[in-house]
């Protein structure tokens, strides 16, 4: 992934921001998970913003561990939280400041909201799921409440795989926006903030998507016509697949930036 670092905007508690964007894939699959960077120990904090757009069923999202450390990930349906159609900026800072002072609400809330957040890891080469919002998953469902508390023991270095997708297994009938964050230890001084550019899913079909997670592993550089059709051909060739991001200057605090330091 090319990456561009251009400037950062300093906080008044010396903490600096960062900014990136990246665009949604139609290849979404472990293989394929857009990186959020790495969660360094009382170091780095990481965020997401991003929309499960009409009729898409999944995204997936990866970051690195440095370290052993308590590691957290909040998440926070931006959309079910919002009485109307698109939550502006003030519902998103309302709904991420009880989120972060009211965990067991949080936690509560988010299962009842419609999507399915996993946490995997590759073990023994082997995808193996580590927590889950969803019920009766026994010491998975377990582990994602200590995650939503900032509780979960990362014993070791290593990668792992943030799994969105629709606890029915369907695509949803209107754009849906979320945001994740992750947090190794109590502190950190730098945050990192993801803006994903939603694509068009509204004309694209099982098939469409099996079709292009499959070039997408294999590395084929020619894509269908339905596909070329919906995501655009000049930008399918430019990306690859793959979502280039561009780290750009905070000179100042972005809405995004914003919400997130409410779970400082």
């Amino acid at each position: 992934m090319a990456t561009t670092v251009l400037d950062a905007t300093t906080k008044s508690t010396n903490v600096k921001t960062w900014e990136k964007t990246t665009t949604d894939t139609y290849a979404d699959s472990i293989r394929n998970a857009r990186d959020m960077g790495q969660a360094r120990l009382n170091y780095s904090r990481l965020n997401m913003i991003t929309t499960l757009s009409e009729n898409e069923k999944e995204d997936w999202f990866s970051f690195t561990v440095t370290s052993r450390g308590k590691l957290r990930l909040t998440a926070i349906n931006l959309s079910a939280n919002s009485e109307t159609a698109e939550a502006d900026e003030s519902t998103a800072s309302d709904a991420l400041e009880e989120a972060s002072s009211n965990f067991e609400k949080a936690i509560e809330r988010f299962k009842g909201q419609g999507l399915k957040v996993e946490l995997y890891q590759y073990v023994n080469n082997r995808q193996t799921l580590i927590a889950t919002n969803e019920e009766g998953k026994g010491k998975a469902t377990d582990a994602f409440d200590q995650l939503m508390r900032g509780q979960y023991k990362v014993q070791k270095a290593g990668t792992y795989y943030i799994h969105v997708t629709t606890k029915d297994g369907k695509a949803v009938d209107q754009d849906t926006l979320y945001a994740l964050q992750v947090q190794l230890g109590d502190t950190y001084k730098h945050d990192y903030v993801t803006q994903e550019q939603s694509i068009d899913h509204t004309n694209m079909t099982d098939g469409d998507i099996a079709l292009a997670k499959a070039e997408a592993e294999s590395g084929s550089v020619t894509a269908s016509a339905s596909v070329l059709a919906t995501q655009g051909a000049a930008d399918l060739l430019a990306t690859g697949y793959t979502n280039m991001a561009t780290l750009r200057s905070a000179k100042n605090q972005s809405s995004s930036s914003k919400l997130f330091s409410l779970l400082v």
